[in-house]
C-alpha cells in the first residue's frame, strides 16, 4: 500500500505530516527494493503526481515490482466537483494519467464508488471499466461498504478485480446515527465492520485486494495483536484474495517483520 508513503495516516494531520516528511524519494526506493528482496512482488498505490519523479527512480534502481494504481478524480485535480458526473470523468482522466507508469491494474477509488452508489449512478462504472480495458489494463473497483460489494457482485460488471476495506470509513452522519446511534470523532474504526465486509468478500466471484487489515495501525499495539489481525484476514478471505498492508519502517524493520508473519500465517492456515 501507499497510505504511509503519501501521508494518509487515518489519525490526524500531524501524523500525516510525520509520514510525508520521512518518506523522501530515497526512502521510498529503499522500501520498495526491500519489499522486492523479501518476496513481495506488487505495490498498490494511489495516483500522485510525484510519481512522475519517483517511479523512474524506482525502475532505475532495479525495482521490478508490479504496480496496481488507485485512481480518483481528486487525485487528478482536487478542485473538481464531487458530483457523480465529475467524479466519473475525473477518475477516468486519472486512470489515463496513471497508464504512463504501466500498472497491471487501475481501480476506481472506494470513496468515488461510494459517491456513485449514493447517487443511484453505480451503473456508470461500466464506462470506467471499458475505458481502462481500452488501455489494455485490468480494471478494478474499490469500496468501503459491504452492501456496495454485494451490489457489484450481483450486477456482474466486467471488472477484473475488487478492492475492499475491512472498515467502513465512508459512512455519512445519517448512516452513523441509523446504524450505530452516535457520531465518531474522526475516522470511525469499529470492531463489528470486518466480519461484515469479509462475508461480502467471500461471496464476490473475483479476486479482492483487502485493505485496512491492521486498521491503519490500530491493531499494531503488540506483535501478538498484529499477528492475530493477519491470521484473521487470511482465515476470512478467499484463497485468490490479497491482504494489502501499509508499511512505515521508521522505527523497526516492518518489511521483515510483516512478511515473516504472513508466511507463518499462511503455513499455519493452509
Amino acid at each position: 500500500g501507499s497510505n504511509p508513503i503519501y501521508g494518509y495516516s487515518h489519525f490526524n494531520r500531524q501524523y500525516d505530516q510525520h509520514m510525508r516528511e520521512w518518506f523522501t524519494d530515497e526512502r521510498i526506493v529503499k522500501l520498495l527494493l526491500d519489499c522486492q528482496q523479501a518476496g513481495i512482488n506488487t505495490w498498490q498505490y494511489s495516483f500522485n503526481y510525484e510519481q512522475k519523479r519517483q517511479i523512474p527512480k524506482l525502475r532505475a534502481a532495479g525495482c521490478k515490482m508490479q504496480f496496481i494504481c488507485l485512481a480518483a478524480s481528486w487525485h487528478y485535480d482536487e478542485k473538481m466537483a464531487q458530483t457523480p458526473e465529475a467524479v466519473l470523468e475525473g477518475t477516468i482522466k486519472c486512470a489515463q494519467a496513471a497508464a504512463e507508469f504501466k500498472p497491471i491494474g487501475i481501480a476506481f477509488h472506494g470513496g468515488a464508488t461510494d459517491i456513485l452508489y449514493r447517487a443511484g449512478k453505480i451503473d456508470q462504472l461500466k464506462t470506467y471499466i471499458d475505458r481502462v480495458h481500452d488501455m489494455g489494463i485490468l480494471a478494478g473497483i474499490s469500496t468501503h461498504n459491504p452492501k456496495i460489494l454485494e451490489t457489484l457482485h450481483a450486477k456482474g460488471f466486467a471488472n477484473d478485480f475488487y478492492m475492499a476495506g475491512l472498515h467502513y470509513l465512508t459512512r455519512q452522519p445519517e448512516d452513523w446515527m441509523r446504524d450505530i446511534g452516535t457520531l465518531p470523532l474522526g475516522d470511525g474504526f469499529i470492531a463489528s465492520d470486518p466480519p461484515k465486509m469479509a462475508e461480502a468478500i467471500r461471496k464476490a466471484d473475483k479476486p479482492t485486494l483487502v485493505y485496512k487489515v491492521l486498521a491503519a495501525g490500530r491493531k499494531c499495539q503488540s506483535e501478538k495483536q498484529k499477528r492475530q489481525a493477519i491470521d484473521w484476514a487470511f482465515q476470512n478471505i478467499k484463497p485468490t484474495d490479497v491482504a494489502l498492508i501499509g508499511l512505515y519502517p521508521r522505527y523497526s524493520d516492518q518489511v521483515t517483520e510483516t512478511t515473516k508473519m504472513v508466511r507463518e500465517s499462511l503455513a499455519q492456515n493452509s
